[in-house]
Formats: C-alpha cells, sequence, structure tokens
C-alpha cells in the first residue's frame, strides 16, 4: 500500500512538473499574417463560394418553408397557414424542402462566382486599356534612350559618351 501511493504521488508531482516547465522552453511563435500571392485565386473563389452557399443555406431552408406551407394552405392540403409549423411535415416533404434549398443556395453560390469572375475580367481588361493608351510624347519628363541597335541620326547628340 505504501509503494502504490509513492506511486501515484510521485506520478502526480512529475505531471505538475511537466505542465509547468513546458512554459519555459516553449519557444514564443507569432503567427504572420496571409500575404495576398500565399493562396491561389482559384481557392479563394472556391472559398467564398463555399461560405456564401453554406451562409444562405439557414435562410433559404427557412424562406423554402414558408412557401412550401403557404402552396399546402393555399391548394387546401393544410387547415391553417403556420410557417413555422415544420413539425406537420412528413419525411419526403423535408427532403425536398431541403434538396430545394441545397440548390437555391447554390445557385446564390455560381451567382457570386459569375458576378465576381465578370468584374475581375472588366478590370483587368480596363487596365490593359489604360496602360495601352499611355503615350510618351505626352509625358514631359520622358526621356527617350537610344538602344544599341538603333543608329542616332546625324542632329541627334548621343545618348551616352565615353568619359575621357
Amino acid at each position: 500500500m505504501k509503494n502504490n501511493t509513492f506511486i501515484k504521488s510521485f506520478f502526480i508531482i512529475s505531471l505538475i512538473m511537466l505542465f509547468s516547465c513546458t512554459g519555459l522552453f516553449a519557444q514564443s511563435t507569432s503567427p504572420e499574417p496571409y500575404s495576398d500571392e500565399e493562396f491561389p485565386q482559384a481557392m479563394l473563389d472556391l472559398r467564398r463560394f463555399e461560405v456564401i452557399t453554406l451562409g444562405s443555406m439557414p435562410f433559404v431552408t427557412m424562406d423554402a418553408a414558408i412557401v412550401y406551407n403557404g402552396y399546402k394552405y393555399f391548394s387546401g392540403k393544410a387547415d391553417k397557414f403556420n410557417p413555422l409549423a415544420t413539425a406537420d411535415y412528413s419525411p419526403d416533404e423535408m427532403k425536398s424542402i431541403i434538396i430545394t434549398s441545397l440548390c437555391v443556395s447554390a445557385g446564390i453560390g455560381i451567382t457570386d462566382y459569375v458576378i465576381r469572375l465578370i468584374k475581375r475580367k472588366n478590370s483587368q481588361r480596363r487596365i490593359i486599356q489604360q496602360s495601352s493608351n499611355i503615350k510618351i510624347e505626352d509625358d514631359p519628363e520622358a526621356v527617350r534612350i537610344v538602344l544599341p541597335d538603333e543608329q542616332p541620326e546625324p542632329d541627334e547628340p548621343q545618348a551616352l559618351e565615353a568619359v575621357e
């Protein structure tokens, strides 16, 4: 019995020492924020699609249940209109409501993806058009550098002259 209490107390003391000393030897590391180039654009788009689809799911499910209950009431299949009475639905009705809300939520995510894709392409096209409209003659601070394969005309001074 004495041996058993010694083993228990040794185990408890060793655990206390282990957990108290781990903070002394641990290196403090703080995470760095993500850079813009760390993830490819396709992964960012997929993550946004996932967040929008799953985020809209509860609201779309609630709206689908309300619409379905209204349909049942106005078609005469239900006695009263109670949009939150989901206990009155059969398993097949619940399955159809959930499948409908999944499809509508995925449609919302795809619509957002298409809109963002069109906006991104339009902004890239606008940047390319703006960069192609830049004329060197319009900039008074522009300096023309003569390339080695170009022959300077006789009236133009040499761009780079040797220092004597």
